[in-house]
């Protein structure tokens, strides 16, 4: 029971925490930030207290338990934050408390030269970006630095215009005579003249500390909203990565990924691979038997990226194939394709296309394209050159659109090449497009490969290219072998 509890709070705990991470950080990196000033704060109180004991400064107030004091609390209140990584809900109130002590007292002691010191802690708690803290640290410097100017004027710091003593009076001084000694014996109101100094000079800046008080509080509750909104944001990113890297995945289990993809047909040998530019991409490649005969190969590009282009592939992707599963043409199969897909086509989408249908006992592809790239092909005693096939139109771009086919006569040891925009259009930092030479020059350099290390090959020579410049579209290609009958036997 016992360690269901300890399971269930360390899950709550975590929850917690990943709830509110976005502020955990901002706490963090704001204790770290209060911790260097108080630091700076630590060399300031001890070169203060050193010209106070040097007589650079002389002050009406003892001082040097008062530094000692300041001294000790800082390094305490140091060593404790490191102590604990600045991690604990705490620490807040440790460093501000102690930044707001630290400040008031030495305000007690020199209360005309550090006005400054007044807003300090209520601009600084602005930081933790919460309003009821930086409230309440408003609240405690309102009280805190008041009480100190009323200790610094009792105690020798009042403002001796407000003395009242008859016309005439005579009124002497020396160097180390302070003027409130000098009429120490003349009779005044000293309550009156407190009054007057509290209202006159320090109520004056302690208005002064309301306002910049209330202006913190609202600026706080602004950064706060933002924080929410950047908090919600981040959780409705993370989400969408997790749809995102399952979009991916469904993605790339539609496409056919297990190879070989036929073990059992010696005739021919192919490989394909698709690497998408975003989580998800438009471009895809499908092979299937159409019958025992006869091989259906497909590779295309959806105009767009993301999520759109990818749900319009898998629209595309089955339409293109289940006509071509029925035994129509390429160039039948495409525009039956084209009809159903411009039928439900709000968005106007398009996708280009090249469809080929390999008549496995004799060699002989059948093929036609819809926009897409140039095949390239190679005979079994040559290189690899681009093969400039008659292009139709886009499939979606119009109703009624026409597709023309022609065909190839593959000889055992024939390989055939075809792939996306993504690879010619590949560009390297200096706004340079890989091309379609390149491709050309770097299936030649792998020419008596296997599919598969072909297009590795292909691959690595656009890496090399384009170095560490942004992938802008989806690569995807696709390698046929053609080995003919004879092996079979």
């Amino acid at each position: 029971m016992e360690k269901n509890e300890k399971i269930e709070k360390i899950e709550k705990t975590d929850k917690i925490e990943k709830k509110d991470k976005i502020f955990f950080e901002n706490e963090v990196n704001a204790n770290r930030m209060m911790a260097q000033i108080l630091n700076v704060t630590l060399v300031i109180v001890a070169i203060t207290w050193a010209l106070f004991e040097n007589d650079v400064f002389y002050s009406r107030v003892p001082v040097r338990a008062l530094m000692i004091f300041n001294l000790a609390l800082i390094s305490f209140s140091n060593f404790i934050c490191r102590h604990f990584k600045y991690e604990k809900s705490w620490i807040k109130y440790s460093l501000m408390g102690t930044l707001t002590v630290v400040y008031a007292g030495t305000t007690s002691v020199l209360t005309y030269n550090v006005t400054l010191l007044v807003v300090i802690p209520i601009l600084l708690s602005i930081r933790y970006f919460s309003k009821k803290y930086t409230m309440s640290i408003a609240v405690l410097s309102i009280l805190i630095f008041f009480a100190a100017y009323l200790y610094g004027a009792n105690h020798g710091m009042l403002d001796l215009n407000f003395v009242q003593y008859s016309p005439g009076t005579i009124i002497t001084t020396n160097e180390k005579m302070w003027l409130d000694d000098a009429v120490k014996d003349i009779p005044y109101d000293k309550g009156l003249m407190l009054f007057n100094t509290m209202f006159s000079n320090y109520f004056v800046k302690f208005l002064q500390l309301v306002i910049i008080a209330v202006a913190a509080v609202k600026l706080v509750s602004h950064c706060q909203e933002i924080m929410s909104k950047q908090k919600k944001l981040t959780e409705t990113s993370a989400r969408i990565g997790t749809e995102l890297a399952l979009a991916e995945k469904i993605q790339a289990d539609m496409l056919p990924n297990l190879f070989p993809a036929f073990p059992d047909r010696a005739e021919f040998d192919l490989y394909a691979s698709m690497n998408p530019a975003k989580e998800v991409g438009g471009d895809f490649y499908d092979f299937f038997m159409i019958d025992d005969d006869h091989l259906g190969l497909v590779i295309a590009d959806v105009s767009g990226k993301g999520i759109p282009a990818a749900m319009f592939m898998m629209f595309s992707k089955n339409i293109i194939a289940n006509n071509t599963m029925l035994g129509k043409s390429p160039a039948k199969a495409l525009m039956d394709a084209n009809e159903a897909i411009c039928a439900n086509n709000s968005e106007e989408m398009f996708v280009t296309v090249w469809l080929g249908v390999l008549e496995i006992s004799t060699g002989k592809l059948t093929a036609a394209n819809a926009g897409h790239e140039y095949p390239a092909l190679m005979t079994p005693d040559g290189n690899f050159e681009l093969y400039k096939d008659k292009h139709g139109l886009v499939i979606g771009g119009m109703e009624g659109a026409k597709y023309r086919e022609y065909e190839i006569q593959l000889e055992p040891g024939s390989k055939l090449f075809v792939y996306t925009d993504g690879v010619p259009e590949a560009t390297n930092s200096s706004e340079e497009l890989f091309g379609t030479e390149r491709m050309v020059e770097a299936l030649n350099v792998m020419h008596d490969t296997e599919p598969k290390k072909l297009l590795e090959g292909v691959r690595c020579a656009v890496d090399d290219f384009v170095k560490d410049a942004e992938q802008f579209d989806d690569l995807t290609m696709l390698c046929l072998e053609y080995k003919g009958t004879e092996t079979n036997g």
